[in-house]
């Protein structure tokens, strides 16, 4: 139902504008009669045009709830529609310039917000974002699939390469053993170091060749550690932990990466919307139509005007959307384009 609303909504406007027109040469006279008896934009004529207005939203409205979703946007205009929108490449070359300036000024704006992720979300957002990090389900795939990945292997055998190493460095049994030796200290020190050179091309590659086949066991005791019911609380608090640092960060850390990096980043997030294709398209919009196709049209629209003067509003983006498109007929009824269209026809 939302997107064969979506696909109605693109293709309102028109049909509006067509009722419109046609509507609006009725509603009209009165509209013109008070802008001939008074001034052009005067308080009168302005409250004459926007009730005319609102009388042609209103038969607008009666009208489409009349129709089915079918008869408003028939198949193969959708799908003409969906053709057309895609090979427009004019319109998207002017949504590339907007979406540009757009971005800028949120990236900008990004960068500059000091405050912390959680108090720009709210307490009660930020509390279940917590809440949700925490009590979220571990997919043992995704797990398996992560730490046995080449990459996490490959860390898991450094980190454990480098800790043996600073535990030979740390320990130095080498240097204890020596220092026993009735020798003097320079001469000491230098068996010592000799000593740990020798040990280190003797054991270095012994340590390398053992972690490269234990590296996937590692792995494996990590997954099982992870996935051990025992220690669910634990990575239940580690996860708390983590978006609790994060939503204290401010958010301008967590957007400063670099001009080169924001620039791919919106040419990649444009790039898929401009790509970006339904699979079985076709098949999908046929399914949508042989389900929704003889619905009426109201299913997509908030209450009628007498179930909205029982109840409160419950559509306000909708009621708002009315209202400025309200105020623009209004405008246009007050204006000499419209007197002059009424009395001579299409402007040319």
């Amino acid at each position: 139902a939302s997107a064969c609303g979506a696909l109605s909504a693109l293709i309102l406007l028109p049909h509006g504008l067509s009722l419109g027109l046609a509507s609006v040469r009725s509603v009209a006279p009165r509209c013109a009669a008070v802008a001939l008896d008074d001034a052009p934009g005067s308080s009168l004529a302005r409250d004459a045009c926007a009730a005319d207005s609102e009388a042609l939203l209103d038969s607008l409205d009666r009208w489409l709830r009349r129709q089915s979703i079918r008869s408003v946007l028939p198949p193969s205009q959708a799908r003409h529609l969906l053709r057309d929108l895609r090979d427009d490449h004019r319109f998207w070359a002017q949504q590339r310039r907007q979406f540009a300036r757009a971005w800028n000024l949120v990236e900008a704006g990004l960068r500059q917000e000091t405050r912390p992720v959680g108090e720009l979300l709210g307490n009660e957002t930020a509390s279940k974002v917590l809440s949700y990090s925490e009590d979220m389900d571990v997919d043992p795939a995704i797990v398996n699939a992560l730490i046995r990945s080449e990459v996490v292997e490959a860390m898991l055998g450094h980190v454990l390469y480098d800790g043996i190493g600073q535990f030979l460095i740390q320990s130095d049994p080498i240097g204890m053993a020596l220092s026993k030796l009735p020798i003097l200290g320079p001469i000491r020190a230098q068996l010592v170091d000799a000593a740990r050179r020798e040990v280190d091309a003797l054991v270095g590659p012994q340590v390398e060749g053992f972690l490269g086949s234990y590296s996937a066991a590692a792995a494996e005791s990590a997954v099982s550690y992870l996935l051990a019911e025992d220690n669910s609380p634990k990575l239940r608090a580690a996860r708390r932990q983590l978006a609790s640092k994060l939503l204290n960060r401010p958010l301008c850390k967590l957007v400063n990466g670099s001009d080169l990096e924001a620039a791919i980043a919106r040419d990649t997030i444009w790039a898929a919307v401009r790509q970006f294709k339904m699979p079985n398209e076709g098949a999908l919009l046929d399914q949508l139509y042989g389900e929704f196709g003889d619905e009426p049209f109201s299913i997509l629209l908030p209450r009628d005007a007498a179930a909205k003067a029982a109840a409160p509003p419950s559509a306000p983006l909708f009621e708002r959307g009315r209202a400025i498109l309200r105020d623009i007929l209004a405008s246009f009824l007050a204006s000499g384009e419209w007197e002059e269209w009424r009395r001579n026809g299409p402007l040319s």
